[in-house]
């Protein structure tokens, strides 16, 4: 019988990890037919099928699944007992983190501190809206991913991040008609275009509560999953939006977005890193940990209640 090799053992767990042997020749990047040569020397050296067809599709026999059952944690520890000494120095590898537009605005400038922290550690960066980013932590397509709120699933471990403030904002030159007279909130809120960040994002239920508590004629709410560029539809007088405030600090400051109401608390939303439970690198680990505390720093880690939901009067 031949001897039983470990790089086919991890290859058979990334299979039944991901779902495919192709999604499994990328993670460990190899080819295809080289994940196929592993499987039937795992094969041989076992004594037992690893796979059969269901339809179109190979599946795990059950005394392959008990194989992954059992070697997962090992390598596992394996994995460990080279990388968790001198862990910060010898951190290396590439993590894939999957982010929103919100997160990437601090990110970017915690890079270069990151960098320091972890000088041999490289990254590749999604950005999508959450309900993409849990799918491809899930798949295990992703190691971190940075969301709004907790992610209630019990296969992922979420660590607390940070907070941004979420303000409803136009553009000032929609605050007058064309007559040069003042308009009043309820004016803009019944006719102007509501831009919301798309449907299946989490920030789309929360923002169509707030708009029927101030009134708004919802049949003209729009949606748009890219905040850069909602960022640049508001500010050209296209209508009103809920943005963070993170993100238009320079346009507030000059005076081309100002809130809808001066009076009306913002948004506070929660950020969290997550990664899934089988998550087990030593290196992953780090960079959560990094993430979480340069991330703190970044956005102003406080924890504010959700304020309450009331429908504002009409300034005079």
């Amino acid at each position: 019988m031949p001897r039983p090799n470990l790089v086919n053992a991890e290859t058979l767990c990334m299979i039944a990890k991901l779902g495919s042997f192709r999604a499994a020749a990328e993670r460990l990047y190899t080819s295809q037919p080289a994940v196929s040569a592993r499987m039937r020397e795992l094969e041989q050296s076992l004594g037992f099928a690893l796979f059969e067809k269901r339809g179109r599709r190979l599946e795990l026999t059950v005394p392959a699944r008990r194989f992954v059952e059992r070697v997962e944690p090992l390598l596992l520890a394996v994995e460990d007992a080279f990388t968790d000494a001198e862990a910060v120095t010898n951190a290396a590898g590439t993590v894939r983190i999957g982010m929103g537009e919100i997160s990437m605005t601090w990110f970017s400038r915690v890079v270069p501190e990151l960098r320091r922290a972890l000088p041999r550690v490289s990254y590749e960066i999604e950005l999508d809206l959450a309900v993409k980013l849990q799918e491809h932590l899930a798949s295990g397509a992703l190691d971190i991913a940075i969301v709004a709120n907790r992610l209630r699933d019990d296969q992922f471990i979420c660590t607390p991040l940070g907070t941004t403030r979420m303000s409803w904002m136009v553009s000032s030159r929609l605050l007058t008609d064309a007559q040069g007279q003042p308009r009043s909130m309820q004016s803009l809120l019944r006719t102007e275009p509501l831009w919301c960040v798309s449907r299946p994002s989490g920030f789309f239920g929360p923002a169509q509560d707030e708009l029927r508590a101030m009134g708004a004629n919802l049949d003209n709410v729009c949606s748009c999953n890219r905040l850069n560029s909602l960022i640049e539809v508001v500010e050209a007088g296209g209508g009103i939006a809920q943005l963070p405030e993170m993100m238009v600090t320079e346009q507030v400051k000059a005076g081309t977005l100002v809130p809808v109401d001066p009076d009306l608390e913002p948004l506070t939303l929660e950020f969290t890193l997550a990664t899934h439970r089988n998550q087990g690198q030593a290196v992953v680990r780090q960079v959560v940990q990094a993430l979480a505390r340069l991330g703190k720093a970044a956005t102003g880690r406080r924890r504010a209640a959700r304020r309450p939901l009331t429908r504002p009067t009409a300034p005079a």
